[in-house]
């Protein structure tokens, strides 16, 4: 390998190792320090979405906008899927469901009624 081969790879390596957490930079006894405990608003945006269940607990879908309706799409195995309204806050899925989203595709995106489902 050339010189100019192995100095872009190490510099690729080192860019990497920045951009998963400055690894690279961070002292040897990084490792050994509580993390930053996340703002709120971190925390809160973190569950947005799809979550999926564990322990237990039954997979779920977070809204995290507080003054809408929104159509999502449920996908299950070995089901079909389907469009589900959900309003503000968690919406505990079906126990075969593998994935949900927001499709904005559906309808217009926005729902009136949470609870309705369609295909």
């Amino acid at each position: 390998m050339t010189f100019l081969g192995t100095t872009l790879r190490t510099a690729v390596a080192f860019a990497a190792a920045l951009a998963i957490g400055g690894l690279a930079s961070a002292p040897a006894s990084a490792g050994t320090r509580a993390a930053a405990a996340p703002d709120a608003r971190t925390s809160f945006l973190q569950g947005c979405g799809w979550n999926e269940g564990r322990g237990g607990e039954r997979a779920y879908y977070e809204h995290c906008a507080t003054n809408t309706n929104v159509w999502i799409q449920v996908k299950r195995w070995p089901r079909s899927n389907y469009h589900r309204c959900v309003g503000p806050g968690r919406t505990n899925l079906d126990a075969d469901a593998t994935g949900a989203w927001y499709d904005s595709g559906y309808q217009g995106g926005l729902c009136s009624h949470p609870g309705d489902t369609g295909p």
